[in-house]
């Protein structure tokens, strides 16, 4: 899907639109503009407040357990994310958010496991750095050998990764280190392409359970909409996904 497209299907400018659209009905005609602003008002309030996302968001993320295998490991496979090319900043701070979590749950395994490979994935056509050394060289600060990286920096998307991956991890021991609400998607794919995969989820959006919200938690905020827009990403990920499998299932 374009990325364009999907910045354009996401909660906050699809709610926005919304809003746009019912407040012009309303110069124009008062009270059906009212009946589409409620709805666009509340829908709103519920799309951001923690205590509904996380809901939506805890079905992809608790698919999978955390991993706490001490089975001996051959490959730590490390998903892509997202980087900064600003480079007044430091190494750690150039990988985003979600880069920094995998890339860190997959140090704490490598560190338990040292003789396993770390299988670092990922790039960003539009970008001047590559993720995948980003990811290296922090990798290496951090105490990693760098003998025991595989860089594979073509693939730019999830597909991509788990069809570069899957040749290099044959009939081995391997975790999958990615977002735990990516996981699914991610799963998913190795599965296509033959790889056997465990999953090591991490970089959790839910992190309470379900009754331990309080009203504040039914409140709009930041984190609400954050969560909300992370899982609907993700949704439309697995929508792609399964249409491109039952399209073509031999060459999705």
């Amino acid at each position: 899907m374009d990325p364009l497209l999907k910045t354009l299907l996401m909660p906050l400018p699809l709610l926005m639109l919304w809003l746009v659209c019912a407040a012009i009905l309303c110069i124009r005609k008062k009270k059906a503009g009212l009946w589409l602003l409620l709805p666009a008002i509340l829908s709103l309030w519920l799309g951001s407040s923690s205590a509904i996302t996380e809901r939506l968001a805890a079905q992809l993320e608790m698919r999978y357990p955390a991993y706490q295998s001490t089975a001996a490991i051959d490959n730590i496979i490390v998903l892509g994310c997202y980087h900064s090319d600003f480079s007044a900043l430091p190494l750690s701070s150039q990988l985003a958010d979600c880069s920094l979590g995998r890339l860190t749950e997959a140090l704490v395994l490598w560190h338990q496991q040292p003789q396993a490979r770390l299988i670092l994935s990922g790039q960003l056509p539009a970008h001047r750095k590559s993720h995948t050394q980003i990811s290296a060289e922090l990798a290496v600060a951090l105490g990693v050998d760098a003998r025991k990286i595989l860089r594979l920096t073509e693939p730019t998307n999830t597909q991509q990764e788990a069809a570069a991956i899957a040749p290099y991890i044959v009939d081995q021991q391997n975790v999958l280190v990615t977002s735990a609400m990516h996981m699914p998607r991610s799963m998913r794919w190795f599965d296509y392409y033959g790889a056997e995969v465990t999953a090591a989820p991490t970089h959790y959006q839910v992190r309470r359970a379900a009754g331990e919200h309080g009203i504040t938690g039914y409140l709009p905020s930041p984190h609400g909409i954050r969560t909300l827009t992370l899982a609907q990403y993700e949704y439309l990920g697995l929508w792609q996904q399964s249409f491109k499998l039952w399209w073509d299932p031999e060459d999705p």
